[in-house]
């Protein structure tokens, strides 16, 4: 039996069609992975079967019955609850607080009438309860803001369970976990699924596809371009599907450690605090050899995103020392850190590496302007722009549809490649490159994680900080793991597992006895 059914379900904003004429069938009690590139439609149908979005066109069924969701707590009401990529908990409660928030339980008199009181005594006893049910590790007093991302991952279920939902969607949900997490949350998914529940899950990551789905339907350009039980498909056949090609998925890196090599970038000792008073990067230290890519790993949010920032002059070191290529460089703004040769691949591509609304021969130059072929004596020579414009796209594969056009209006994939091309056509000494592939369609992801390699091979060095450990492994030669502010372990990536990298990633340090 289908538990949802969409028909011809259309959303249009303005011109643009983000969902068109969406025929999806979901069975009862199954596990399904909805994959598509970025922007390929994915996020606005689960918002319209949550009802966070109206459609513009279509009709929904849930269990053979027309619905007109007008909000989630609508969707709510017919058994739907969503775990959102970006949890929504309230750090300073407990988890049982979150977990009724909104719900709360009220106490009552003998006869039964609602005081206007919280019956605390009976909340954290359901809860423990639910909890005990599902198996779940967690202490129901425990402060949200003093547990893991995993742990804050299991509460926002339980809100969901709690709330006495049967289909649960799923956002991205191993975006910001340790290979561990992703293991345990895979078996949390299918014993759900066991229970009688329906699972929803939207991703990218097709090796997690394949481990946890019963099947997979495929968006590309917001339509469905397949439908497949998961025992009959494979990585290269999905990948296929979602990009209309066949796709490299595998990277052979026999790229040895060469400790020996000249150093071309040296951090020594780099400490900050942040806006709290706390160490946020806390006494850092590296060195980026020639022809080498040293990749930093981590759970989002244990400090590379400052650290970057440090790397790149948005953000003050107020201790330690960053030397390029033997020259000084701490704390110069980034302007002046291009010049030294440093290319920047920024975390957000959008705030901090491209302009929407500017054309994509402005965006070629960006950050470049000061340069004579570019600007002479304040005027800018538009003749070399657009060569410059027609040589990247050309050399880097950029798929425009109006070459005059703004980068607003490309694919997050050409966008990036734009970013790409313009630090790489500086030839700079070494490139940081900040979650290179993030949002980008795995067509393009091939091609960025090519040139990266390319560009090492021609004796370079490339700083990579990425939330993908398969990006990591694939690519680097040698791997560092921040956390919590703190750089607490390095390995050789040739032989290095996934278990190996999760443990650190955790906070967890073998020492040479294996005792952790």
């Amino acid at each position: 039996m289908d538990i949802i059914k969409t028909e011809n379900l259309t959303k249009k904003f303005g011109n643009f069609t983000a969902n068109d004429n969406i025929n999806l069938y979901i069975k009862e009690n199954e596990i399904k992975c909805i994959v598509g590139e970025n922007g390929a439609g994915k996020s606005t149908l689960m918002n319209m079967l949550y009802g966070v979005l109206k459609p513009t066109s279509g009709e929904i069924y849930i269990r053979n019955e027309l619905v007109n969701f007008s909000s989630p707590s609508d969707a709510m009401a017919h058994g739907i609850g969503m775990v959102h990529q970006h949890f929504k908990l309230v750090p300073s409660l407990s988890v049982f607080e979150n977990i009724v928030l909104g719900t709360e339980i009220s106490k009552r008199t003998k006869g039964g009438i609602k005081l206007p009181l919280i019956d605390t005594k009976k909340e954290l006893e359901v809860v423990r309860n639910l909890i005990n049910e599902q198996n779940f590790e967690l202490d129901p007093l425990s402060k949200i803001e003093d547990l893991s991302v995993g742990a804050r991952q299991r509460v926002e279920i339980l809100k969901m369970l709690y709330r006495k939902v049967d289909i649960l969607i799923l956002d991205e949900p191993t975006a910001v976990l340790i290979p561990q997490e992703v293991d345990q949350l895979i078996l949390t998914l299918k014993k759900l699924r066991d229970l009688g529940k329906t699972i929803i899950v939207i991703t990218h990551k097709l090796r997690e596809v394949l481990a946890l789905s019963d099947s997979v339907t495929v968006i590309k350009q917001g339509k469905v371009t397949g439908c497949v039980n998961t025992i009959d498909t494979n990585e290269k056949e999905l990948a296929q599907m979602m990009v209309g090609r066949d796709v490299v998925l595998s990277i052979e890196n026999n790229h040895e450690c060469e400790n020996n090599a000249k150093t071309l970038y040296e951090a020594k000792n780099i400490t900050t605090l942040n806006s709290y008073g706390k160490k946020c990067v806390d006494n850092i230290s590296f060195n980026l050899h020639e022809n080498e890519i040293l990749g930093i790993a981590g759970v989002e949010g244990n400090g590379q995103s400052e650290l970057v920032k440090i790397l790149t002059g948005l953000m003050e070191s107020s201790d330690g020392q960053i030397l390029l290529d033997g020259k000084d460089v701490t704390n110069k703004w980034p302007d002046e850190l291009r010049n030294y040769g440093l290319g920047i691949i920024p975390e957000d591509r959008y705030k901090e590496g491209l302009c929407k609304t500017m054309s994509i021969a402005e965006n070629c130059i960006a950050g470049y302007h000061s340069q004579n072929q570019v600007c002479n004596h304040g005027l800018l020579n538009k003749k070399n722009i657009k060569e410059r414009r027609n040589q990247l796209i050309n050399s880097f594969d950029i798929r425009v549809g109006d070459i005059d056009g703004e980068v607003g209006q490309l694919s997050g994939g050409n966008a990036q490649k734009i970013i790409l091309a313009r630090e790489l056509h500086q030839n700079p000494k070494v490139l940081l490159a900040c979650q290179p592939t993030r949002g980008v369609d795995i067509g393009s992801i091939e091609f960025i994680h090519k040139q990266l390699l390319n560009y090492r091979d021609e004796g370079h060095g490339v700083l990579l900080i990425s939330s993908e450990l398969s990006e990591i492994m694939s690519l680097s030669d040698r791997i560092m793991v921040m956390y919590k502010g703190k750089i607490i372990g390095e390995v050789c990536a040739k032989g290095a597992t996934t278990q190996q990298l999760g443990l650190l990633m955790a906070g967890i340090v073998e020492d040479e006895n294996n005792e952790r």
